[in-house]
Protein backbone atom coordinates (compact mmCIF):
# COMPACT_ATOMS: atom_id res chain seq x y z
CA UNK A 1 0.00 0.00 0.00
CA UNK A 2 1.23 3.73 -0.61
CA UNK A 3 0.29 6.43 1.01
CA UNK A 4 -0.29 9.88 -0.95
CA UNK A 5 -0.24 13.13 0.28
CA UNK A 6 -2.67 15.32 -2.16
CA UNK A 7 -3.02 19.05 -1.80
CA UNK A 8 -6.41 20.78 -3.35
CA UNK A 9 -7.53 23.96 -4.15
CA UNK A 10 -10.11 25.94 -5.78
CA UNK A 11 -13.46 27.89 -5.93
CA UNK A 12 -15.37 26.99 -2.90
CA UNK A 13 -18.66 25.65 -3.76
CA UNK A 14 -21.11 22.94 -2.12
CA UNK A 15 -20.55 19.21 -2.58
CA UNK A 16 -16.79 19.91 -2.91
CA UNK A 17 -15.65 17.47 -0.37
CA UNK A 18 -18.16 15.12 -1.50
CA UNK A 19 -17.32 15.29 -4.80
CA UNK A 20 -13.45 14.90 -3.50
CA UNK A 21 -13.95 11.83 -0.71
CA UNK A 22 -16.32 9.92 -3.89
CA UNK A 23 -13.55 10.32 -6.09
CA UNK A 24 -11.40 8.67 -3.69
CA UNK A 25 -13.70 5.88 -3.06
CA UNK A 26 -13.86 5.34 -6.54
CA UNK A 27 -10.83 4.58 -7.41
CA UNK A 28 -9.91 2.29 -4.46
CA UNK A 29 -8.43 5.08 -1.93
CA UNK A 30 -8.58 5.47 2.01
CA UNK A 31 -9.02 8.39 3.35
CA UNK A 32 -6.93 8.58 6.23
CA UNK A 33 -6.59 12.00 7.36
CA UNK A 34 -6.91 15.73 5.83
CA UNK A 35 -7.32 19.63 6.80
CA UNK A 36 -10.15 21.67 4.51
CA UNK A 37 -10.38 25.23 4.89
CA UNK A 38 -12.19 27.83 3.24
CA UNK A 39 -9.87 30.78 2.78
CA UNK A 40 -10.71 34.20 0.82
CA UNK A 41 -13.44 32.32 -1.33
CA UNK A 42 -11.12 29.59 -2.22
CA UNK A 43 -11.61 25.88 -0.64
CA UNK A 44 -8.21 24.65 -0.12
CA UNK A 45 -7.20 21.46 1.70
CA UNK A 46 -4.32 18.99 2.39
CA UNK A 47 -5.32 14.87 2.68
CA UNK A 48 -3.54 12.11 2.98
CA UNK A 49 -5.22 8.78 1.27
CA UNK A 50 -3.81 5.07 1.69
CA UNK A 51 -4.02 2.75 -1.79
CA UNK A 52 -2.98 0.08 -3.29
CA UNK A 53 0.65 0.25 -5.59
CA UNK A 54 -1.76 -0.69 -8.71
CA UNK A 55 -4.66 1.94 -8.29
CA UNK A 56 -1.67 4.88 -7.52
CA UNK A 57 -1.90 6.34 -11.19
CA UNK A 58 -5.44 5.51 -11.51
CA UNK A 59 -6.03 7.31 -8.20
CA UNK A 60 -4.22 10.47 -9.12
CA UNK A 61 -5.39 10.82 -12.91
CA UNK A 62 -9.01 10.96 -10.94
CA UNK A 63 -8.32 13.27 -8.93
CA UNK A 64 -6.52 15.97 -11.07
CA UNK A 65 -9.48 15.45 -13.73
CA UNK A 66 -11.60 17.05 -11.01
CA UNK A 67 -13.64 20.62 -12.77
CA UNK A 68 -11.70 24.04 -11.56
CA UNK A 69 -9.15 22.13 -8.78
CA UNK A 70 -5.60 22.52 -8.93
CA UNK A 71 -4.18 18.71 -7.54
CA UNK A 72 -1.02 18.21 -6.77
CA UNK A 73 -0.17 14.68 -5.25
CA UNK A 74 3.07 13.55 -3.74
CA UNK A 75 3.55 9.78 -2.37
CA UNK A 76 4.63 9.82 1.06
CA UNK A 77 8.40 8.85 1.58
CA UNK A 78 7.89 5.30 4.08
CA UNK A 79 10.74 6.10 5.94
CA UNK A 80 10.72 4.73 9.69
CA UNK A 81 11.36 7.77 12.10
CA UNK A 82 12.58 7.63 15.75
CA UNK A 83 9.47 8.46 18.19
CA UNK A 84 9.66 11.86 19.35
CA UNK A 85 7.43 13.96 21.62
CA UNK A 86 5.22 15.80 20.59
CA UNK A 87 4.24 19.25 21.89
CA UNK A 88 1.44 21.96 22.15
CA UNK A 89 1.86 25.57 22.03
CA UNK A 90 -0.79 28.66 21.77
CA UNK A 91 1.08 31.85 20.98
CA UNK A 92 -1.36 34.62 21.08
CA UNK A 93 -0.46 38.23 20.78
CA UNK A 94 -1.50 41.56 18.79
CA UNK A 95 -1.77 40.83 15.28
CA UNK A 96 1.21 42.70 13.51
CA UNK A 97 3.04 42.38 10.05
CA UNK A 98 6.05 39.74 10.63
CA UNK A 99 4.40 37.99 13.57
CA UNK A 100 4.73 34.34 11.33
CA UNK A 101 8.05 34.79 10.58
CA UNK A 102 9.65 35.76 13.93
CA UNK A 103 8.09 33.11 15.67
CA UNK A 104 9.03 30.35 13.12
CA UNK A 105 12.39 31.94 12.87
CA UNK A 106 12.79 31.37 16.51
CA UNK A 107 11.88 28.00 16.42
CA UNK A 108 14.11 27.22 13.59
CA UNK A 109 16.82 28.57 15.29
CA UNK A 110 16.03 26.63 17.96
CA UNK A 111 16.34 23.84 15.86
CA UNK A 112 12.74 22.50 16.30
CA UNK A 113 10.71 20.69 13.61
CA UNK A 114 7.01 22.14 13.10
CA UNK A 115 4.44 19.46 12.67
CA UNK A 116 1.40 21.36 12.41
CA UNK A 117 0.96 25.05 12.44
CA UNK A 118 -2.97 26.87 12.87
CA UNK A 119 -3.24 30.43 12.67
CA UNK A 120 -5.76 32.35 13.25
CA UNK A 121 -6.62 36.84 13.80
CA UNK A 122 -9.82 37.95 15.59
CA UNK A 123 -11.40 41.44 16.97
CA UNK A 124 -10.25 41.73 20.84
CA UNK A 125 -13.72 41.73 22.91
CA UNK A 126 -14.14 45.22 24.10
CA UNK A 127 -11.16 46.48 22.32
CA UNK A 128 -11.57 46.05 18.79
CA UNK A 129 -8.08 45.74 17.58
CA UNK A 130 -6.82 42.60 16.03
CA UNK A 131 -5.64 39.63 18.21
CA UNK A 132 -3.28 36.74 16.37
CA UNK A 133 -3.31 33.23 17.62
CA UNK A 134 -1.01 29.96 16.57
CA UNK A 135 -1.77 26.63 17.83
CA UNK A 136 1.88 24.97 17.23
CA UNK A 137 2.47 20.99 17.10
CA UNK A 138 6.32 21.00 17.74
CA UNK A 139 8.94 18.51 17.52
CA UNK A 140 11.61 19.20 20.22
CA UNK A 141 14.89 18.20 19.71
CA UNK A 142 16.23 15.95 22.87
CA UNK A 143 18.51 18.42 24.64
CA UNK A 144 15.67 20.87 24.39
CA UNK A 145 13.02 21.65 27.06
CA UNK A 146 9.75 23.00 26.60
CA UNK A 147 10.00 25.89 29.01
CA UNK A 148 13.15 27.31 27.71
CA UNK A 149 11.24 27.49 23.98
CA UNK A 150 8.37 29.28 26.07
CA UNK A 151 10.83 31.71 27.57
CA UNK A 152 12.51 32.22 23.94
CA UNK A 153 9.28 33.13 22.53
CA UNK A 154 7.92 35.51 25.17
CA UNK A 155 11.37 37.46 23.92
CA UNK A 156 10.19 38.01 20.92
CA UNK A 157 7.46 41.07 22.02
CA UNK A 158 6.22 42.18 25.43
CA UNK A 159 2.84 41.29 24.01
CA UNK A 160 3.45 37.53 23.43
CA UNK A 161 1.65 35.07 25.08
CA UNK A 162 3.36 31.47 24.75
CA UNK A 163 0.79 28.75 26.85
CA UNK A 164 1.86 25.17 26.80
CA UNK A 165 -0.91 22.54 26.53
CA UNK A 166 0.23 19.36 28.35
CA UNK A 167 -2.43 17.38 26.62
Amino acid sequence: MKHLIITVIGQDRPGLVETLSDTVYQNHGNWLSSSLSKLAGQFTGILQIEVADQYVGVLSDALKQLDALQVQVVEEESKTLPTSVVHHLLVTGNDRSGIVKDVTAKLNQLGINIHKLKTHSDSAPNWGYPIFSARFQLELPSSLSIDYVQEELEKIADDLTVDIDEN
